[in-house]
């Protein structure tokens, strides 16, 4: 374990670099800030999911991050809990350790605590104070099945589509940033 790892404060960006590192990407597909709509006629809405984990068998799971019992507890009143759509077959809540499993949270939902990790195989002591995240997961309590329904073609294009957008956007705006001589390799 790092030394920055065990002294340094969660927060949401080493929660979710966790995350990334727990979830095996070659049998499952994650899907960042992924926009969620339920409901058909006058009872709909939406929500913005912080992470889903899309199954090889094309099942969902809801990822949601949280750093703080505050953030936590608000989540509750969030439209998902009236709403989720049939197709997010599991919940979990993916929060640092020390916060718990508090008495008021769904006992259907999963619990994924961020731990800082006994042996992190990433750890470059060179790079110990850009990437102070040495963290792991650990299964604090699993998820209960919530459905059995399948994530609808239509939605994970969607998904796919803004995902591919956003990758663009993002890397045109950071390539903006470097000077025209560099980015160009012309003569200054």
């Amino acid at each position: 374990m790092s030394k920055a790892a065990s002294t340094t404060k969660l927060n949401a960006g080493l929660v979710e670099a966790a995350i990334r590192r727990h979830v095996d990407h070659r049998a499952n597909t994650l899907i960042p800030e992924a926009e969620i709509r339920w409901g058909i006629g006058s009872h709909r809405g939406n929500y913005r999911a912080d992470f889903v984990l899309i199954t090889r068998a094309g099942y969902a799971t809801e990822l949601e991050v949280k750093v703080s019992l505050a953030d936590w507890r608000k989540d509750l009143s969030k439209p998902k809990w009236v709403g989720m759509p049939d197709w997010i077959t599991r919940f979990i809540y993916v929060v640092p350790e020390n916060l718990g499993i508090p008495e008021w949270v769904p006992a259907k939902s999963g619990v994924w605590h961020v731990v800082p990790a006994v042996t992190d195989p990433y750890y470059n002591p060179a790079l110990e104070s850009r990437r102070p995240d040495g963290y792991q997961i650990v299964v604090a309590r699993a998820p209960h099945v919530l459905g059995r329904t399948k994530l609808p073609s239509a939605v994970l294009g969607t998904w796919l589509r803004n995902l591919y957008y956003r990758y663009w956007d993002q890397r045109i705006h950071a390539e903006g940033r470097i000077a025209r001589h560099i980015r160009e390799g012309v003569a200054a």
